[in-house]
């Protein structure tokens, strides 16, 4: 168990590092999820990273990266969350999982899988703010709202009949 937190934690503190040399600021705070999902947005497009674009290079480790950060920064808003990790399984990386309080369990890592596989609709900020809003009392950032869900050409949202 020792090694795959080092991991998370590691990885955690790079995502912080890569993101902030892009002007991105990472500071473990709800508000700052907002970023991940602007950031995930603006590099996937239909389950791929955009070519030339700096996932593309490095798909996996930010993912990753970005999965370790949401737990990190959910676990330093719920008290008495906690990692329950599994160094004997193979998939350990992907089946992290932060355990609550009252004993419910979510998959960061799979999460941010998730969104980079279903896009705006699987969305970070939202999942992690509806986590912890009985921990925080905090309010939704108005800003994620500015992040706009990606169209495919000629195609047309269900909503949209005109």
């Amino acid at each position: 168990m020792p090694q795959l937190k080092e991991d998370i934690t590691a990885c955690s503190e790079w995502i912080v590092q890569c993101f902030g040399s892009i002007q991105l600021l990472l500071d473990y705070s709800l508000d700052s999820i907002v970023h991940i999902d602007g950031f995930l947005q603006k590099n996937i497009v239909d389950a791929q990273p955009v070519p030339d674009s700096v996932l593309a290079s490095n798909f996996g480790q930010i993912l990753f990266g970005l999965g370790a950060y949401l737990g990190e920064t959910i676990i330093r808003h719920v008290p008495g969350a906690v990692w329950v990790l599994e160094n004997a399984d193979p998939r350990g990386e992907i089946n992290a999982v932060v355990r609550f309080p009252d004993g419910a369990q979510i998959w960061p890592m799979m999460k941010i899988i998730k969104r980079a596989q279903n896009g705006f609709e699987a969305s970070v900020y939202p999942y992690a703010y509806e986590l912890t809003k009985s921990y925080t009392n905090g309010t939704f950032n108005a800003a994620f709202w500015q992040i706009s869900p990606r169209e495919a050409p000629g195609k047309r949202p269900w909503y949209k009949f005109w």
